[in-house]
């Protein structure tokens, strides 16, 4: 049948757009609606890791329109107070998506690859121009970027770089912001953007079609059905604060392009040490992602070969030694400060640990979540270790989800790579469908 797919798969790609839509909902819904669709979404997703091998196929493509066109309505309806030119092209790439869902699910063939087509330049667009639109967002996060990587470029240290307070001091989340907080890795592929074009989120704008090239590139290569690779990209596309990701950012766009990248890598190279260089690097783009390198290093396939591993980790190191070789006490105390000087959780996070401290003020320590990360991953290898890149991704994605669910900050950009990494896992576990039917083998 043509509408089925592995349960996995399934599960994988309802989930993800389940808590793409949950984790979007903000302010006064957040712990009404919000966290429960993404607890929904944490069930889904460990529900269908559990199934992998099994052989049975499941119907997909109505459960799947029917949660996109949520998402996308969400998007719809979603603003940041955005120039109303630029509020009317988001307006209609999103309502540009709600008709490719329908298309979708119409079973025709040639209207699904226009209206796919016509959704990715227009979203790709929107995104490039989106630095335009909001040239000066007040947001931390921004404002520190730019000037470590502006220090860097005149040959200041970006550690010991000074931004501006852009909140002017109307927002306390329990901490005052003293150094860039964010890996050296970033300030360095930043740094060309940012000397060409003025502004680094046009890297991040530039990350959407990459990582769309890349999925779209990695199902052909599995062979997987072209609706599924087309649904995929409409969840990507379609996430309804994926805007804001390139409007305010958020390094997470970065992270899925690599780990696109990685799993292209994966299915072509196999034992290079492309993937290895890929899957490496995540960490060093980014703190949080600890158990998820252990898991790659323990679990075989994908585990790289000796060579390739020394490769990605020479490369890994490589982004961070320099610095720490340069001044070595501002460029720690920037990578540890989100895990030392967070006096108390933000209680605007989309989690367990923010509902328990806005409900009974009662809140567990910081390194519970480090814990929960470890055993998930360890129940995850236990359950996953045999199962290839797919057991790979998606221990990885359960692994991060159940740290954000029990972190001190847990955001959209956060979910947003769980997210990825959900469907990239389900992009895999398609192949086996594909296969089935053209009789093909790998």
């Amino acid at each position: 049948m043509t509408d089925t797919i592995p349960s996995a798969s399934a599960a994988a790609i309802v989930a993800a757009i389940v808590l793409e839509t949950g984790s979007s909902v903000r302010g006064d819904l957040l712990f009404l609606l919000g966290l429960p669709l993404t607890l929904v979404a944490f069930a889904i997703a460990a529900r269908g890791a559990w199934t992998i091998g099994d052989a049975t196929g499941r119907s997909w493509l109505p459960g799947t329109g029917a949660c996109l066109s949520m998402m996308a309505t969400v998007g719809l309806v979603t603003s940041f107070h955005a120039p109303a030119w630029y509020e009317v092209l988001r307006c209609l790439v999103y309502a540009g998506g709600i008709v490719s869902v329908g298309i979708l699910t119409s079973g025709n063939r040639r209207a699904r690859r226009h209206a796919v087509s016509a959704l990715i330049v227009s979203a790709t667009v929107l995104h490039l121009v989106t630095p335009l639109a909001l040239p000066h967002p007040l947001i931390d996060v921004w404002s520190w970027t730019q000037t470590s990587v502006r220090a860097l470029l005149h040959g200041v240290h970006p550690y010991r770089a000074q931004a501006p307070d852009e909140l002017q001091g109307a927002f306390n989340y329990g901490y005052a912001l003293t150094v860039y907080p964010y890996m050296p890795a970033t300030l360095i592929v930043y740094a060309p953007v940012v000397a060409l074009m003025g502004d680094f989120r046009f890297l991040l704008a530039a990350c959407v079609p990459l990582t769309i090239a890349l999925v779209r590139a990695t199902g052909h290569r599995l062979r997987a059905k072209e609706i599924v690779i087309d649904a995929i990209t409409l969840a990507i596309l379609l996430h309804p604060r994926g805007l804001s990701l390139t409007a305010f950012g958020w390094t997470e766009p970065l992270l899925l392009l690599v780990v696109a990248a990685f799993v292209y890598l994966v299915v072509r190279a196999p034992e290079g040490p492309g993937q290895a260089t890929a899957f490496f690097l995540l960490p060093a783009l980014k703190q949080y992602v600890i158990a998820p390198v252990v898991l790659y290093l323990v679990m075989k396939p994908p585990r790289p070969p000796l060579r390739a591993a020394v490769v990605g980790l020479t490369v890994a190191a490589a982004t961070i030694v320099p610095l720490l070789w340069w001044d070595w006490r501002p460029t720690l105390a920037g990578i540890v400060f989100q895990m030392i000087e967070l006096k108390s959780p933000r209680l605007d996070s989309d989690s367990l640990v923010a509902l328990s401290g806005v409900t009974t003020g009662y809140y567990p320590d910081r390194w519970w979540s480090v814990i929960v990360q470890f055993v998930t991953g360890g129940f995850w290898y236990w359950r996953l270790r045999r199962t290839g890149a797919a057991g790979l991704l998606l221990a990885s994605a359960l692994t991060l989800f159940a740290t954000f669910l029990f972190g001190w900050q847990a955001f959209p950009n956060y979910y947003y790579f769980v997210a990825g990494l959900l469907l990239l896992g389900a992009l895999v576990l398609a192949e086996k469908t594909a296969c089935s039917e053209k009789s093909c083998a790998r």
